[in-house]
């Protein structure tokens, strides 16, 4: 068994272990909703705003090849983003839409700078059933094969309430209609002698005596 070629290799894997870049921690800082409350009517607008602070794991603020994703369930949402260096600006991302991703080009500096994003997010409640929880803002580390990183995601959620979902009539396909026939007893009319011509022979048979006595 060779046992040094064993070592250097396991002695290789730690090396390797130890010079891999570490994945930044983020940190949603300063959340602010407005309106403040937790329960919110569908259709309403709402505007966030929020900082996500990068804490560095490694030899950089940020991994390059890794994403910074914010996200959203409000409808027609509006983002600015803004990445921070050391408290001064250094880009600024409108997008609109639910997502917005922020290459890590952008976030990758040296660990003595302060890297934060600054984002501001308005739109309307989603129309969902009452008491459902949606998410106002929210911050995931992405890796470089678009996965989630482990624990970082970061997210402000609310709860809708007064859902505006309108009356909805139900339809009927197929649906039977029972008539029911009430029956009409049949009149029955029995054979009868009719007076009228009993009457009419009589009177003649009473004109002809009468002649004939004459």
């Amino acid at each position: 068994m060779n046992m040094p070629g064993t070592t250097a290799g396991v002695l290789l894997l730690i090396l390797l272990i130890l010079i891999s870049p570490a994945a930044a921690t983020i940190r949603l800082q300063n959340a602010q909703v407005t309106p403040p409350e937790d329960d919110l009517p569908a259709g309403s607008t709402v505007n966030a705003s929020a900082q996500i602070q990068i804490i560095p794991q490694g030899p950089t603020t940020f991994i390059e090849g890794y994403t910074l994703v914010l996200s959203t369930d409000l409808d027609q949402a509006r983002w600015v983003a803004a990445v921070m260096v050391d408290g001064t600006q250094a880009a600024v991302i409108p997008k609109d839409g639910g997502f917005v991703f922020i290459n890590g080009y952008l976030l990758s500096y040296p660990v003595s700078r302060d890297v934060a994003v600054r984002a501001s997010v308005s739109g309307t409640v989603p129309v969902l059933a009452e008491g459902t929880p949606f998410r106002v803002l929210q911050a995931e580390e992405l890796n470089n094969q678009g996965q989630s990183v482990s624990d970082s995601e970061q997210v402000v959620v609310r709860s809708v309430v007064n859902t505006r979902t309108g009356t909805v009539i139900p339809t009927t396909t197929g649906e039977s209609t029972t008539v029911v026939t009430v029956p009409v007893p049949a009149t029955t009319t029995e054979a009868g002698f009719s007076p009228i011509p009993v009457a009419g022979a009589l009177a003649l048979v009473a004109a002809l005596l009468f002649r004939k006595g004459r």
